[in-house]
């Protein structure tokens, strides 16, 4: 005499075999997700890397060993590896940002590197000691800025004697950053025009603040 539910249908014993077999993925590993507005990571992509012409901007910005720069904005750091070259072992660079992301992602890049210091700033704040840097990089940067002239101002202090502020960007952005820095009391003492498609200028000083 059969007793209940003794029997099951065959095809729940199927699906319990197919179950038991049926291996376990692991998840699969989390990717960064991308960051908009911090720039990019030299060597990612190519054609933006021939736009950019990271060697040749190092170069004209004519740092010698033992500086100190700001990377103002540097986001992923696309220019801060080759600044930390640039300034040498006796020299420092520090980068900015205002993305906790970012600024987390270029710690880790730069984890080795003794004279990189990256640092969180407030926005429209530069964040920089008085009277300290050779060079100020601003690097696509000066369009997020709520006030360009009032930015520029700020950053007046922190230069020290003879200190260049270096701008680049898209060469469609060019006239706002010239009205700003001649408002905020800056001149263009030069410029390198043989970037692809971007614009690279120097501001120092003409006026007392």
């Amino acid at each position: 005499m059969a007793t209940s539910g003794a029997c099951r249908p065959e095809s729940d014993k199927t699906e319990r075999r197919e179950s038991a077999r049926a291996p376990v993925q692991a998840p699969a590993p989390e990717q960064p997700a991308p960051l908009h507005g911090v720039g990019g990571v030299e060597g990612v992509d190519a054609a933006y890397d021939r736009g950019r012409q990271p060697a040749r901007v190092i170069a004209a910005l004519g740092i010698a060993p033992g500086q100190r720069v700001a990377d103002i904005g540097a986001g992923l750091g696309y220019f801060t590896l080759r600044l930390s070259d640039a300034v040498g072992p006796k020299g420092q660079v520090v980068s900015t940002d205002i993305n906790d992301e970012a600024l987390e992602r270029l710690r880790k890049r730069v984890s080795e590197r003794k004279n990189v210091v990256v640092r969180k700033a407030a926005p429209d704040v530069p964040g920089l000691e008085a009277g300290t840097y050779h060079l100020i990089l601003l690097s696509e940067v000066d369009h997020f800025l709520s006030d360009r002239a009032t930015f520029l101002t700020r950053l007046r202090p922190a230069l020290a004697p003879d200190g260049r502020i270096a701008v680049t960007h898209l060469r469609a952005m060019r006239p706002p950053l010239v009205a700003a820095a001649q408002a905020a009391g800056y001149a263009v003492v030069s410029e390198d025009t043989s970037l692809p498609d971007h614009y690279l200028l120097f501001l120092q000083p003409v006026a007392s603040p």
